[in-house]
């Protein structure tokens, strides 16, 4: 494909967002009749002005925003949320200068774009070095739908109708990410390895090992994918290691062979269909759990919202603490993702995030294919619910 290539940019980041709550409660004040009617009616245009934007959106997934950083903006609204933003050469459409993409809720119409997103762009080009610029600050996207045309708002600026945007799909190469969807891809050469796997719901999860000289790192990521223009997104949301803030590659079908052209470098993976039992993810938070590792320590393990508690003490008898970690936690496909806030133990220890499958969830039990099964305090692998009466 007659693609200008993007250099990677910046480091990987990832923000996480902790609902909160006030326990403080009042008695609300009382509301007439009509200011009540005017709030329902407020509720509900808001309510059909989101589905309006999002039915266009779903007609029309690119979306040519205007000329701006020398080039045209177009906008690729991905079916399970993943929003992508192009800087795309004005006389050729397959010449990107720069790409950002987040996951969002359009409920609200409005989508802001920042360098903390997923970023790659083309360095030293103006039009590139101009569009991370305009990143610094934001770049902020207010849709609405007039007269049944939907219309863009720049940063505050007046608003314009959105035009679609069209290219030529370039046959071989991957175009629908619903094609990868329960598929295994592997690559690997000398020592050095990459694996992903490919879930539903735009979600993939990525275990590779990096070779450093002598050494060998070992790498994770967890995140989100689409294809956007005929382009792989990756968008970590859970690491380990160094990875880029967005994957961007063209990938080139050849039977059961993927191949991926980056920016710098292209890789053949090989794929593979893989079978996987999708967990319920409210039987973790429905319950308590516990467990016992074999020094005898006894296990709780209690998800809430968006955060996890793990504790390891020596028993019921002297109840001393061995261990305690609290952080955050996440579910891709049949992936747990356990990252470390809070470290506490009896002795010096690495805490790590651990990650690995969930397996045979039940309301009563499951397994937890931690790939940490060497470190002392490690997450047990086996739970059972915490009996109650």
């Amino acid at each position: 494909m007659n693609l200008k290539k993007i250099s990677l940019a910046l480091a990987a980041s990832a923000l996480f967002f902790t609902a909160c709550s006030d326990s403080s409660s009042s008695s609300a004040p009382e509301e007439d009749s009509s200011s009540s009617a005017a709030d329902i009616s407020s509720s509900s245009q808001k309510a059909e002005d989101a589905d309006a934007i999002q039915k266009i959106m779903s007609e029309m997934p690119n979306m040519d925003l205007g000329e701006r950083f020398g080039g045209k903006l177009w906008l690729t609204a991905g079916a399970n949320g993943l929003y992508s933003l192009w800087v795309i050469d004005s006389s050729n459409p397959e010449t990107s200068y720069g790409t950002v993409a987040k996951t969002a809720d359009i409920s609200s119409g409005k989508l802001t774009f920042t360098k903390d997103d997923g970023v790659v762009y083309a360095a030293g080009e103006a039009q590139g070095d101009e569009f991370l610029a305009e990143l610094e600050k934001g770049i902020s996207l207010e849709f609405a739908v007039k007269d049944s045309s939907l219309t863009v708002s720049i940063n505050g600026k007046e608003a314009k109708e959105v035009g679609k945007a069209t290219r030529k799909v370039t046959k071989d190469y991957l175009s629908r990410s619903d094609s990868l969807v329960g598929k295994k891809a592997e690559w690997s050469t000398g020592d050095a390895s990459s694996i992903y796997r490919f879930f539903k719901n735009g979600e993939y999860v990525r275990i590779s090992v990096a070779e450093n000289g002598d050494k060998k790192e070992d790498l994770f990521e967890a995140g989100y994918y689409d294809v956007h223009r005929q382009h792989l997104l990756l968008l970590p949301a859970y690491h380990v290691g160094k990875v880029t803030t967005l994957g961007n590659y063209t990938v080139k079908v050849d039977d059961d062979d993927l191949i991926f052209e980056g920016a710098t470098d292209k890789k053949t993976y090989h794929t593979t269909a893989m079978k996987v039992e999708y967990p319920k993810v409210s039987d973790l938070t429905d319950h308590g759990w516990e467990s016992e590792s074999n020094d005898t320590l006894k296990w709780t393990l209690d998800f809430k919202y968006d955060e996890y508690r793990v504790v390891g003490k020596t028993g019921l008898s002297d109840n001393t603490m061995k261990v305690r970690r609290l952080g955050k936690w996440a579910v891709f496909g049949d992936y747990l993702v356990l990252t470390v806030d809070t470290c506490q133990a009896a002795k010096s220890i690495e805490c790590k995030t651990e990650r690995g499958a969930i397996q045979n969830l039940t309301a009563d039990s499951f397994k937890f294919d931690n790939f940490d099964s060497k470190s002392e305090y490690a997450t047990p692998k086996k739970w059972s619910v915490v009996k109650m009466e």
